[in-house]
């Protein structure tokens, strides 16, 4: 049997810097107060933190909007407060994992200001940039995933970008060679920090058909899902194991990639000793009650059976190859307790419940800031007082379809 790696035998902590610990009095979280609680963490069991993106950003997406990659936004702190930061955690054998955002990155990125002032500059191809139809509308009916239309005009170029996720999101070109070599350029700016690993968000949206068509429409806005036209497109793999040979081998950190659609059949595929990373995030577990796509609106119930084959399933299919990151809450996600459990169970029943799952799996665990607490919930009054741009994309779509 092959000796475990130290990812293999200790839990990951997520922190939402923003929400952690203020140490300025700006009345919003920052490094310092992550270095602050390490010992807490320790305590805790916790050998890794994964934080949540703190480059410099103009906010659109809470962080998830790039600008710099190889930065820290001056709302955290400073370079120095992240030198800090990692060589307090390696005292305590607490590795820091970075959040890479290499689908997109916000509009305000020098590489984006560059591409789009014309067709012909040194840029002009590292994003995706279409004609529009011979009527003049939109090059394809994709829907983006915070909602409304995934393409946007842009008057300089007189062509449309696609931006999966937000118009402030532009998605990059993978297929330049040049594009590449920048993401890795950046994953490997933190390595030789010393980082212990990377959480990879998005990326099964890198690889885009070879050609752009419309897709069926499946909404009241006369759209189609983009998930479902370009997520794993074939070659997608292809990108991945060159990412791995020229950032991760070598080295003594991990790589667990957010992978929505990536079923637990296509796990051998994507980690293991052959695979691109060493742990994959798949959601069946957690998009239960979405059974086709996951629109809030159109939730579903479902019985104890499917989440127990959910787990079940996902366990099976890492068990001879590879290895699991075992979660149930994370930014994107409600917390536990609210989510498996009806209203009115007993929270601190459940919250142990849960934990006992979470640890009596083979894997490593992942914990979302809050959850060892079983921290539950808050309910706004307004939608406006959700600082979140995926929510109100759904309460926009769930208002289109007569909800």
């Amino acid at each position: 049997m092959d000796t475990l790696k130290w990812w293999q035998q200790t839990a990951v902590y997520q922190i939402y810097p923003r929400s952690f610990q203020d140490t300025t009095g700006s009345g919003e979280g920052d490094i310092a107060g992550v270095t602050r609680h390490l010992d807490y963490l320790k305590k805790l069991g916790v050998g890794a933190i994964w934080l949540t993106p703190v480059y410099p950003s103009p906010m659109v997406d809470n962080g998830y909007d790039i600008s710099d990659y190889t930065a820290i936004d001056g709302r955290y702190g400073t370079i120095e407060d992240m030198d800090t930061l990692i060589a307090e955690g390696k005292k305590r054998d607490i590795r820091v994992v970075m959040d890479l955002v290499y689908n997109h990155t916000s509009n305000q990125h020098a590489w984006f200001q560059e591409s789009k002032r014309s067709r012909t500059n040194d840029k002009a191809d590292w994003y995706i940039w279409r004609d529009a139809k011979e009527d003049g509308s939109v090059p394809t009916n994709w829907r983006s995933i915070f909602g409304g239309p995934a393409w946007t005009w842009c008057e300089e170029r007189q062509q449309y970008y696609l931006h999966t996720f937000a118009v402030e999101q532009p998605d990059l070109n993978w297929e330049n060679p040049a594009v590449r070599q920048a993401l890795y350029d950046a994953a490997n700016f933190w390595i030789a920090k010393g980082v212990g690993g990377f959480r990879i968000d998005a990326i099964v949206y890198i690889k885009k058909p070879a050609v752009f068509s419309d897709g069926p429409v499946d909404g009241a806005d006369g759209l189609s899902s983009i998930h479902k036209m370009i997520a794993n497109t074939p070659g997608i793999l292809d990108f991945l194991h060159e990412f791995r040979r020229k950032v991760f081998d070598g080295h003594d950190v991990f790589t667990v990639a957010e992978a929505n659609g990536v079923t637990p059949a296509d796990l051998p595929q994507w980690v293991g000793k052959d695979g691109a990373f060493s742990m994959l995030f798949e959601f069946s577990h957690v998009n239960l009650e979405f059974p086709d796509d996951e629109v809030w609106c159109r939730a579903e119930k479902w019985p104890l059976t499917k989440l127990k084959k959910a787990l079940s399933d996902s366990q099976q299919a890492t068990a001879a190859n590879g290895w699991y990151p075992i979660f149930f809450e994370n930014h994107d996600q409600i917390r536990c307790v609210n989510r498996y459990f009806p209203e009115g169970t007993d929270k601190k029943k459940a919250a142990k419940a849960m934990a006992t799952i979470l640890f009596s799996l083979r894997g490593t665990p992942f914990i979302y800031e809050g959850q060892e607490l079983g921290m539950a919930n808050t309910a706004f009054a307004r939608i406006e007082d959700y600082n979140d741009i995926s929510t109100h994309g759904q309460y926009q779509l769930a208002l289109d379809e007569g909800f």
